[in-house]
């Protein structure tokens, strides 16, 4: 009796399995309409070239597209030239576009391109375990995504257009990395060194109510940073002199939203480590912010350190996509 039930399950198996479309192909990267509004006050008080914290607000754009994949976007990287721009949704699509300025005041992007994100098998990520991607981290021609859900690491590499080629390969995290709450995982993740990662959990905490953190590659190791007035990372970024900048945000229902970015020290990452920083900038719904999910950092024209800010709008229309630009004085 037990073999008859379990052939009409497995003809049951079968059968789903049939009915199933097959998983999408790749589709061919293709270009998009980006329309770029600037923002030149951060609030009131600061309009471009104004201090705000310790940073000096540079300008900002509000992102636009009628394309379907544009939005969510949560992970960014600039080149050393702030110019060729890197991003990727959380819904797996890839995005490639060049930024324009008038002197340093960001003014459009544009040549923008959307790709999608092949995942480990090689087959669109998008819509599938693992599309939840949060974090992003490029050297040369290879890249790292973290997919917060399931606590992912995945490499890449990159074709001479910086998109993703072949399948993913996956990166092997410490055991008690894997163990990150589901949607409460890796958000922010940079390079430590060739071919080590940083990844800094978004709200799995230590014995002592900090945030977990791992360096993974080569050099693995665990490490804490410090957590306050419930503030959560959302991503990292390593800066030109070799120290990195940790974006945070808070939530507090209904409509409480602050963002702020710190200064974490290079030389306090070790194994066992607490690293701690000064506070940047701290804004609130005061300022031009939105849910900001990104940072990237590289060197201006006038050798200043410019940080770059970047919203997920969680494809609501309530929501924007804003960038956002501020020098770090040296």
């Amino acid at each position: 009796m037990r073999s008859a039930w379990a052939a009409v399950a497995l003809l049951a198996l079968i059968g789903a399995a049939a009915a199933q479309p097959a998983q999408a192909p790749l589709e061919s990267p293709k270009a998009i309409e980006v329309t770029a509004s600037p923002i030149v006050h951060f609030d009131s008080r600061t309009p471009v070239g104004a201090a705000y914290g310790r940073l000096v607000f540079l300008g900002g754009l509000h992102l636009r597209s009628p394309e379907r994949r544009f939005g969510g976007l949560s992970g960014l990287r600039l080149s050393a030239d702030g110019r060729r721009l890197t991003a990727v949704s959380d819904r797996g699509s890839w995005f490639t576009g060049t930024l324009s300025y008038d002197g340093s005041r960001p003014t459009g992007l544009n040549d923008v391109v959307v790709a999608d994100t092949p995942g480990r098998d090689g087959r669109p990520l998008r819509g599938r375990r693992g599309a939840d991607t949060e974090g992003l981290e490029i050297q040369g021609r290879v890249a790292w995504l973290s997919s917060e859900r399931v606590n992912w690491l995945t490499r890449y590499r990159l074709d001479e257009a910086g998109l993703p080629t072949g399948r993913g390969e996956p990166v092997t995290l410490p055991k008690l990395a894997t163990r990150a709450p589901p949607n409460e995982g890796y958000e922010a993740i940079a390079s430590f060194g060739p071919g080590v990662l940083l990844l800094v959990a978004e709200r799995f905490l230590d014995q002592d109510g900090n945030n977990r953190a791992f360096a993974v590659g080569a050099t693995s190791f665990a490490f804490s940073v410090r957590r306050t007035d419930d503030f959560s990372p959302t991503d990292l970024a390593r800066l030109p002199d070799g120290d990195f900048v940790l974006l945070e945000r808070r939530y507090r229902r209904p409509l409480s939203l602050s963002v702020r970015v710190r200064r974490l020290p290079a030389a306090e990452i070790r194994a066992g480590g607490l690293v701690d920083g000064p506070v940047l900038m701290e804004a609130t719904l005061s300022q031009a912010i939105d849910n900001f999910e990104a940072i990237s950092a590289h060197r201006g024209p006038d050798g200043r350190t410019v940080l770059t800010l970047l919203a997920d709008d969680n494809f609501f229309v309530f929501e924007r996509t804003l960038l956002m630009q501020f020098a770090l004085p040296d």
